[in-house]
């Protein structure tokens, strides 16, 4: 239970961390020029005007957080960027030039100089900018030592510190070598003929390896919420003789499969947290998904429950046993739709091999079928009470 208290409360540390705006639409609170040129507030948007000029954040450094830009240029050969991973609060513009990494925006650059390429160091893969000065939206995902583009929902551009780049060829082109893995960010005002505006500047914290997909994650809730349902269906209406009926000694009872479950809810939980407090490596060869949701719904495979699962009428009545039951799934459930963590980059040892805490949280709604289909068996059972 601690470990499950302590997973909740980062959760939702990590969760309150919103998207934080750095521009408040209405003045240059928090940030600082250097260099020619300026920046207006104008209609709640930013105007460069001038240049070569840098505005940079000066609240704090930024690292592992994908810096969202929305901006839309006055002309096509309007030029202008976002600087990354400047390890010092800079005092010229030439410092975010050789000391970060600057993503172009020009949408008349060639590969290496266009909108989304790391400025004469990484080139872009697609060209994705709006045309004719439409609004664009570019996120810059800053991972330890990735920096990936994506523009207009395209990714565009992905680069490590320590890949190799062309030789620098121009005195204006910045020195190579790698970049703070936290650093200031700034924006670019280039010259006088370009103008570019920008309204919105935001940074989230970037998604770690391994975080859900959403896909996974509504897989995941909807099979949750289905076999709950069908449980609390299959347990509507029946009588205490029902219930408590015992298709033979060395078999359970309605009331002794519902507690299993209800146990199982809570130590299959725990038993994949365990695989977010110790990681295992990843496996050479990962298990798939639909493997392991066919063996634990499996009824040929039969397997005896480990002490912790087995039913020893820990609740008096059906009303307790599902109570704690609905509850405990509720708070999976919970889990499941807001997690940041790294659940598909996380392992840990099951019986049949190395999965993910994400398939070993597929194991509770898995197991809850495989029961479900036990208490059809003993309510299809000849001596089955019919009241």
């Amino acid at each position: 239970m601690r470990l499950f208290i302590l997973t909740l409360t980062a959760v939702s540390l990590l969760v309150a961390a919103d998207t934080k705006q750095l521009f408040n639409g209405k003045d240059l609170t928090g940030w600082r020029m250097v260099g020619p040129g300026r920046f207006l507030v104008e209609d709640g948007m930013l105007k460069t005007e001038g240049g070569m000029g840098l505005l940079y954040y000066a609240g704090q450094k930024f690292g592992n957080q994908t810096i969202h830009v929305v901006f839309k240029t006055a002309s096509p050969r309007a030029n202008s960027g976002v600087y990354i991973r400047m390890p010092e609060a800079p005092n010229d513009p030439w410092y975010g030039v050789h000391n970060g990494y600057e993503v172009q925006i020009d949408s008349s650059g060639d590969d290496w100089h266009c909108t989304g390429a790391l400025y004469s160091l990484s080139k872009v893969t697609k060209r994705a900018q709006k045309p004719g000065g439409g609004w664009n939206a570019m996120d810059i995902q800053i991972e330890g030592k990735k920096t990936t583009v994506v523009l207009n929902g395209e990714k565009v551009n992905e680069f490590l510190n320590d890949q190799a780049v062309p030789e620098r060829k121009e005195w204006f082109e910045p020195v190579r070598g790698p970049r703070a893995d936290f650093g200031y960010i700034g924006l670019q005002n280039h010259d006088q003929a370009s103008t570019i505006y920008f309204k919105e500047v935001s940074v989230t914290p970037a998604a770690p390896a391994g975080a859900l997909s959403q896909g996974d994650r509504d897989h995941a809730m909807s099979y949750l919420h289905a076999t709950r349902k069908q449980l609390v269906d299959a347990l509507a209406g029946i009588s205490q003789e029902q219930w408590k009926y015992k298709p033979a000694p060395d078999r359970w009872s309605v009331a002794e499969v519902t507690e299993h479950l209800a146990l199982a809810e809570d130590n299959l939980f725990q038993f994949a947290m365990g695989g977010l407090a110790k990681p295992l490596a990843a496996p050479e060869i990962k298990l798939d998904d639909q493997r392991i949701l066919a063996r634990m719904t499996d009824r040929s495979n039969k397997a005896k429950a480990p002490e912790s699962f087995v039913p020893t009428g820990r609740w008096k009545t059906k009303d307790e046993v599902l109570q704690h039951f609905l509850q405990t799934r509720d708070r999976n459930i919970r889990y499941l739709r807001t997690t940041p963590e790294s659940l598909r980059g996380s392992f840990l040892q099951a019986p049949f091999g190395t999965i993910d805490v994400y398939q070993a949280l597929l194991m509770i709604p898995s197991h809850n079928e495989r029961h479900l289909a036990q208490i059809k068996e003993v309510q299809a059972s000849p001596g089955y009470p019919k009241h």
